[in-house]
């Protein structure tokens, strides 16, 4: 089978260097021919995975974090090719949101090893407006808590965003008057927060317990703005796996969603932000577009 592997080298403080040469040796050993293509700037990997599809390579493996993640997907879906080729995840990243919710191993060997198995599971992929997502995608106070932390990723996985969620928390002055549609449920008021998710993991961490990337819906939650010593209270119950069971947070299942704001908001996707900001956003799914090999 072709196989290109995508990988970002930069990825974790350059342990991605590491990873993809240890990846690239293994499944070589193995009888898996690949070609190697490293990142060079950012939307660098969408354009490769794009250019894969086009190709009609059989297999694209993609070594590197959940952003680069990202636009591998972002590629393979929007590429508007008949054909899409089969993902396999070698986890590089911090965090490693995806191949953690699909219980990818972490360890080098055993990831490449799930590739060369050859099973694969047909996911959902979740739209904002275009961008493409796999765990989550956000808006609101998260969607600048995202954007902080990725200014300076100076500790690793759930930890990086502490600070910059203490730091969003004490400049926070009300939240977004918000209309969320979500097949034909309405909600309406002043709200801080709005995730969906295709996935469990979200930003290092399990934000929607129970959430499956197979079940044809998005899983969402809805919080309504509250004051800053409450929302120093749920920092401890988004790392206790039980932020929706607060009594401000709404949790519900659509196969799409849109939401208009009185203001704009920035917006992430799998942890990468998305340029610009909106007043106005869709949501859809795209049931069971992507093989995966898990």
């Amino acid at each position: 089978m072709a196989a290109i592997l995508i990988a970002n080298e930069r990825a974790n403080w350059g342990l991605g260097r590491r990873v993809v040469g240890q990846a690239a040796e293994f499944l070589r050993r193995q009888g898996l021919p690949l070609s190697i293509r490293t990142t060079e700037y950012p939307g660098h990997a969408r354009e490769l995975a794009a250019a894969a599809a086009a190709q009609n390579l059989d297999t694209v493996v993609v070594s590197g974090g959940d952003g680069t993640v990202n636009e591998v997907v972002d590629g393979l879906v929007s590429a508007g090719a008949g054909h899409t080729p089969r993902l396999g995840l070698i986890p590089a990243g911090s965090s490693n949101d995806l191949s953690k919710s699909l219980g990818i191993p972490q360890a080098v060997s055993e990831a490449c090893r799930v590739i060369l198995a050859g099973r694969t599971r047909a996911l959902d992929v979740g739209q904002a407006q275009e961008r493409c997502f796999c765990s989550a995608s956000c808006l609101g106070y998260f969607a600048q808590v995202a954007a902080r932390s990725l200014e300076g990723k100076r500790r690793r996985g759930s930890l990086r965003y502490v600070a910059p969620a203490l730091g969003v928390i004490r400049e926070m002055a009300g939240g977004w008057e918000m209309t969320v549609r979500a097949d034909g449920r309405v909600f309406q008021g002043a709200y801080a927060v709005l995730l969906v998710g295709n996935a469990p993991r979200f930003g290092g961490l399990t934000m929607l317990p129970g959430a499956r990337p197979d079940d044809g819906m998005l899983d969402c939650l809805l919080i309504e703005m509250v004051g800053k010593w409450e929302a120093l209270q749920m920092i401890p119950l988004v790392y206790r796996q039980a932020l929706e069971r607060h009594r401000k947070a709404i949790r519900f299942q659509a196969a799409s969603v849109s939401v208009t704001l009185n203001r704009a908001t920035q917006v992430c996707c799998d942890g990468e932000m998305v340029p610009g900001s909106v007043v106005s956003l869709d949501y859809r799914l795209l049931p069971r577009r992507l093989p995966v090999f898990c």
